[in-house]
Order: C-alpha cells, then structure tokens, then sequence
C-alpha cells in the first residue's frame, strides 16, 4: 500500500472518530445518557464543596463527563477489538481519537467533581468523606496506548 492510500484511509478513520465521538457527546448530554445510571435520582445528585457534601437539584457538569467519557471509553474499546480480529488502519486511526477525547472527558469529570483529586503515575486518589479511594487511571493508560498507535500509523504514513 502506498503512503498516499495510507493518507486516506488515515483521514476515513479521523472523520469517522470525529463523527461518532459527535454522536456520542450528543448521547452522553442528553436523557440517552440516562441508560448508563443505576437508579432513578428521585434526591438529585451531590457535588462536593469544601469537604463536605452538597445536595444539588441539578445534573452536575461531572453527571455529564462520566457518561461520555464512559461511551467513549467503551467505542475506544470495541474499536481495538474489532482492530485485533481484522486489522484495519481507518479503525486504528478512528481509535485514536476515541483515546484521545475520552482522555479529556475523563480528566473533566475527575475535575469537576469537586474532591481533591492527586495523580499518580497510573493511579489516582479521590479523597471523599471518610477514607481515600485509589483508582486505577484509564486517562493515563489510554493515553500512553494512544500515543504508541499514533506513532505506529505515523510511521505507517512516511513508509513507502
């Protein structure tokens, strides 16, 4: 395959990220979104403030991140899986730029909660009331995965 065929179909799979990361922000910020929620919030939702929790009557930005990020993280997934059974550069490509909103989704809502939040290298901490809670960071692993398949397709793109 030449590299101008490798241009394009590098260039497919960025539109096609584009559009269905689009897609996915408009689910993710409207009632679609509501399938992702485990129970009807009859008391609203909290933020936290001050190191103390606050009722709210309204979906927090946080509320919105979470969903988003959450259908991205699941394309970016389903892209790498359909990428490892047929290899497929529009995928590739496509998967890159679920990685890389998914990674500024992720770090907004971690942002926006409102507990102090320290990172770590692929772990973070978010102190809530009572004990510290250790995550694991899928902001950091994608990112690193993400910046490996960039530089594969780059160099994809300057072979002839």
């Amino acid at each position: 395959m030449s590299s101008a065929e490798v241009r394009v179909r590098v260039r497919r799979g960025f539109i096609l990220g584009l559009v269905i990361t689009a897609l996915l922000f408009l689910m993710g910020l409207v009632h679609v979104g509501e399938a992702f929620a485990l129970e009807y919030r009859v008391y609203g939702y909290v933020i936290y403030r001050s190191g103390e929790v606050v009722h709210v009557n309204y979906v927090p930005l946080y509320i919105y991140m979470w969903r988003v990020s959450s259908l991205l993280f699941l394309a970016w997934v389903l892209v790498y899986i359909a990428y490892v059974i047929k290899p497929s550069i529009v995928l590739d490509a496509s998967g890159i730029i679920y990685g890389v909103f998914y990674i500024v989704t992720h770090y907004i809502y971690l942002f926006t909660i409102g507990a102090p939040v320290i990172l770590y290298p692929f772990t973070y901490v978010l102190i809530t009331i009572g004990k510290p809670l250790l995550y694991l960071d899928w902001g950091q692993v994608i990112a690193v995965i993400t910046l490996w398949r960039f530089f594969v397709i780059r160099r994809s793109m300057t072979v002839k």
